[in-house]
This record gives structure tokens, sequence and C-alpha cells, in this order.
């Protein structure tokens, strides 16, 4: 009986070794994860073409030039150096009433010959020939 004992104290000492010998938490393991990168193409960005502004000056009660030659995506600003108020009125555009140093800007998208006056003074005319760009 004592060797039945003895046993059964070994065993008992093993159980409890192996019982009270927590199970720490294992770390999780970080493995890295490459991030796939576009190619780098050999296009180069072509600059985008905006169009130029042509300048029309209201002076001495007249557009001055009276007539100017665009291509579609120009703008022309009319600008009045004039000491009295005129407007810039035509088929698509009008401008407010415009005073002494005030400008005005219309951009031109399509082709086409713009008359225009000013409504203050109907005998002011002028006209704007749209060509489209190639």
């Amino acid at each position: 009986m004592r060797k039945e004992l003895a046993v059964f104290i070994v065993l008992l000492g093993i159980f409890l070794a192996t019982g009270c010998a927590g199970n720490e938490p294992a770390t999780p393991e970080v493995t890295p994860v490459e991030t796939p990168v576009a190619p780098v193409s050999d296009v180069t960005p072509q600059p985008v073409d905006e169009g130029k502004i042509v300048e029309v000056d209201i002076l001495n009660s007249s557009f001055n030039p009276q007539s100017v030659e665009i291509l579609t995506g120009d703008t022309v600003r009319w600008t009045n150096k004039d000491s009295i108020a005129h407007t810039v009125t035509g088929p698509t555009f009008d401008s407010e009433v415009l005073e002494n140093g005030d400008t005005y800007e219309f951009l031109f998208t399509d082709a086409g010959t713009y008359n225009y006056k000013c409504s203050i003074h109907p005998s002011m005319k002028g006209t704007v020939v749209v060509t489209e760009k190639e």
C-alpha cells in the first residue's frame, strides 16, 4: 500500500505541477505586409492651354480696338478708361454699368461673330470674331 501511496503522491505532484504552470498568452507574431506600389509611368504631363486675354479699352465713347479676332477659349477684357459710365452688351453677354476703372471679362467658348454695343450709348459698337481653336 505504501507503494501505491507513493505512486499516487508522485502522480499528484506531476499533475499539480503541470496544472499550475499556467500558459502565458502567446505574443502575436507581427508579419510585415508589403503594400504594392503602382509603377511610375513615363508620361509627361502636358500644360493646359488656357487661352489668352485680349484687352479692349473703353475711351472717348468708343471701344479700342473696335474689332478683335480671337480663338475659342480666349477671353476679352474690357476696361472703362472713360470719365463716363458704359456697358458691354452682346448677344450672349452683358456687363453691368462700368464706371471709370471697372473691367468686364467674357470667355468665348463658341466660334462666331459677336457684335456688341454700349446700352447707354448705342452708337458705340464693337465686334469679336471667334475662330475655332485647332
